[in-house]
């Protein structure tokens, strides 16, 4: 078995930019005493470490996500469960745009806290951080059971957003941490497809609960079942979610130093608890963030479109509120496969997650146009193509994979984290407000905002090959006619992209 053998190049003599003697370096270079360049360690402790990861920590961010999707999803669960025809409430009944609001009120809680949350989650323990997060979010949803008018549910989704809104900025932060550029993609991937996973799991649930006739009304089971279990959840990740691999419980202490050099040499950095300004600045300026937000907000007005009103438009098709249920199922498995098999491909294939993404759109938008220009009497050729809609998620996830592996500094990478939340969240925002009442189930408007949002998301991808393949082109052009200009890396010392020479991007 071959060592592997690290060149960390930690000195600061060695590096060009005349501005490095003011920064502090990354944490991770403390458990090293100084003397990270002579560790050496086999590559089949290399794979024993990824494996632990695999085993450990990557479960418990899909199970997270899978309880995100859950609890997150159960409004369009509960608007054919009693929602929006309570008997018992008439009086109360969500009126107009009342529900399309009950949606997008979500989203301004998201984005009301991704800021604050960018900074605590970089000066707080990351693991604890993420378990309080949860079990507030938990409380959140079975109160949402106590919901008698649009001002309740409004507060309700408010505060489940602000406390779900720390999930995948953290989750894209930590697979940054501890996995490599080469296995990120399908790592992000499993993690998300939790979202598949969890809408499968939760119309089996919300199925059975269907024929429950009790005290409460149906969507009030669904809401105290699983914000119970989301509590639960939350408790097990405050107690074994690691603040970085540097403290992993899971690791030996030979194993975190292995941890830690498998991944610095993402060159991307580990953690770092100082913020830093001019790395956030930097990012504002950076071409690739922009590209990156535009996508996130097309992105999410199919996706978000799709988890408020999926148990409508199928009912529009012609099913009942319980076929309805049984109907979805599919697109879950879709939107689950597809997902993965971006993942593998993008893992193993160099610089195919814009390919990816691209042909994901291309099956989406074919799917929305087909649903809306089809005959209402084709009832299953619809059904297929509003199953072809789940396919879009793949452009999200692979955005934030390229997160991970793009954005160096650890300040820089929260900023773009932030910002493709805060697109998420103007996309889903935007999105029931394409969703008009009076066009109630078949939604032309909505299905139209859907292919035009996907073309120029296919146009922003094309964007992005472009500006990376040239900011490539023009490093290794730099390298070659001026040797002297491509530095060592020091990759310790927390810079960002724009600072290393070296760096080369993916796309």
């Amino acid at each position: 078995m071959g060592i592997v053998h690290v060149e960390t190049n930690i000195g600061i003599d060695e590096i060009a930019p005349e501005k490095v003697a003011t920064r502090n370096h990354d944490d991770a270079l403390d458990i090293f005493d100084g003397d990270a360049e002579s560790f050496e360690y086999t590559q089949k402790e290399a794979n024993w470490v990824c494996w632990k990861i695999d085993l450990i920590l990557l479960p418990m961010l899909t199970i997270t996500y899978i309880l995100n999707f859950l609890d997150k999803g159960q409004l369009s669960n509960a608007s054919v469960f009693g929602l929006l025809q309570d008997t018992v409430r008439s009086e109360n009944h969500l009126q107009g745009q009342q529900y399309s609001w009950t949606s997008s009120i979500f989203y301004f809680g998201f984005l009301v806290w991704e800021y604050p949350n960018s900074i605590l989650m970089q000066k707080l323990p990351i693991g604890k951080w993420l378990g309080g997060m949860v079990f507030l979010w938990g409380i959140s949803v079975a109160a949402t059971a106590g919901a008698k008018n649009f001002a309740g549910l409004a507060t309700a989704r408010f505060f489940l957003a602000v406390f779900e809104s720390t999930n995948g900025p953290i989750f894209t932060i930590l697979i940054g941490q501890y996995y490599t550029r080469k296995e990120q993609p399908l790592r992000q991937c499993i993690w998300w497809a939790g979202a598949g996973v969890g809408g499968f799991i939760g119309d089996i649930i919300a199925y059975g609960l269907g024929h429950v006739h009790g005290a409460l009304e149906t969507w009030q089971y669904l809401f105290i079942v699983w914000g119970s279990i989301t509590v639960l959840w939350g408790i097990v990740l405050f107690l074994f979610v690691p603040t970085s691999p540097m403290t992993a419980w899971f690791f030996t202490e030979r194993e975190r130093k292995i941890a830690v050099l498998r991944v610095i040499q993402n060159h991307t950095g580990i953690e770092n608890r100082k913020y830093k300004l001019y790395q956030a600045l930097e990012c504002l300026r950076d071409p690739q963030a922009w590209l990156i937000f535009a996508i996130s907000v097309l992105q999410c007005i199919p996706g978000g479109g799709l988890s408020a009103f999926n148990k409508i438009i199928l009912t529009g098709l012609g099913y009942t509120n319980l076929e309805a249920t049984i109907w979805s199922m599919p697109e879950h498995a879709i939107q689950l496969m597809s997902i993965l098999i971006a993942g593998v491909i993008s893992s193993y294939v160099p610089n195919s997650r814009c390919i990816c993404m691209i042909l994901s759109n291309i099956c989406s938008m074919i799917g929305a146009i087909l649903v809306n220009t089809l005959p209402k009497s084709h009832k299953l050729s619809r059904l297929g193509a509003v199953y072809a809609l789940f396919t879009n998620t793949v452009s999200f996830i692979l955005c934030l994979s390229l997160v991970s592996s793009n954005f160096a500094g650890f300040t820089k990478k929260s900023t773009i984290t932030v910002m493709i939340f805060i697109g998420y969240c103007v996309g889903q925002i935007i999105t029931p407000q394409f969703f008009l009442s009076s066009e109630s189930p078949n939604y032309p408007t909505g299905f139209r905002s859907f292919y035009v949002s996907m073309a120029l998301m296919i146009v922003c991808e094309f964007g992005l090959i472009i500006y990376l393949s040239w900011e490539n082109h023009r490093r290794d052009k730099k390298a070659v006619a001026n040797p002297d200009h491509r530095v060592r890396q020091s990759d310790f010392l927390d810079l960002t992209d724009w600072e290393q020479p070296g760096f080369r991007y993916l796309w």
